[in-house]
């Protein structure tokens, strides 16, 4: 079976790209298994927002169908150039830590749904919920916090520049939804409660090996390795505090559905 790689040792010279040069993280002290483990975790996250730039343009044509505005379908776009670019930022950070950006793709990478058994608006929120709403609001918290504890000062605007961009990712959720809300009748926000069980279950699937992993030292965890179980929690308060609330004050059941889905979890 041939398994596909993703290869970015090519650097983008580009000024648009504004790849920085040096991370200066060849001085912070690390053992050899930090350093593997911290090796490993960039390589996974290059793949990971590499692999996201699909989403975005998957919801290109649902966006279209929803008749969004244009500005809406734009920033669509831009998002998943966006996430090549993070995707090549994870690679710099690779190669700070002395190592190449290759890594090996997922074998399968699962489509976008189309939710083809509801109406265009209501499909295209599915998802905006699950990637704005959800996803990326997780990963502001998530990038935020690695920020305010990079080893360099260099480490922390490369970890500036990718946390700016999820935030204007969230937002595209959030906004979709607060705009969209006075539209939604009886029968959709009910629907949408419903679907949240089977988003909430996603995010906690995604994100529940976390808490197997081991700890990790402050100098670790200050070049991007995750303290699991920490990790696990900052995911779940994101979650509960700012995820659940902000859907409820559009109508929807979030706090059931997510008592749902980690009841489901065990």
């Amino acid at each position: 079976m041939r398994v596909s790689t993703l290869d970015l040792r090519e650097r983008r010279r580009s000024a648009q790209s504004r790849l920085p040069t040096e991370l200066g993280l060849d001085g912070v002290e690390l053992d050899a298994g930090e350093r593997a483990r911290a090796i490993a975790s960039w390589r996974a996250r290059m793949v990971s927002e590499y692999v996201s730039a699909r989403i975005f343009s998957a919801l290109v044509p649902q966006a279209m169908r929803a008749a969004l505005p244009h500005p809406s379908v734009r920033a669509l776009t831009q998002m998943a150039t966006e996430e090549v670019r993070h995707a090549e930022l994870c690679a710099e950070v690779v190669r700070g830590l002395g190592a190449e950006p290759v890594a090996p793709m997922p074998e399968d990478l699962a489509p976008v749904p189309e939710h083809r058994d509801a109406d265009p608006l209501e499909a295209i929120l599915r998802n905006a919920i699950a990637v704005g709403c959800c996803s990326e609001t997780v990963a502001v918290a998530l990038v935020g916090a690695e920020r305010e504890l990079a080893a360099t000062p260099a480490l922390a605007r490369l970890l500036r520049s990718i946390l700016r961009d999820e935030v204007g990712h969230a937002r595209f959720g959030w906004s979709l939804l607060e705009r969209s809300a006075s539209r939604l009748d009886a029968g959709q926000l009910r629907r949408l409660s419903f679907h949240l069980v089977t988003i909430f279950r996603h995010q906690l699937a995604t994100y529940a090996p976390l808490r197997d992993l081991p700890g990790a030292s402050d100098a670790a965890v200050s070049v991007g390795i995750m303290d699991g179980p920490a990790t696990f929690r900052l995911v779940a308060e994101t979650l509960a505090r700012v995820t659940v609330p902000g859907l409820e004050r559009h109508g929807l059941e979030a706090g059931r559905a997510l008592r749902e889905a980690t009841s489901r979890a065990g």
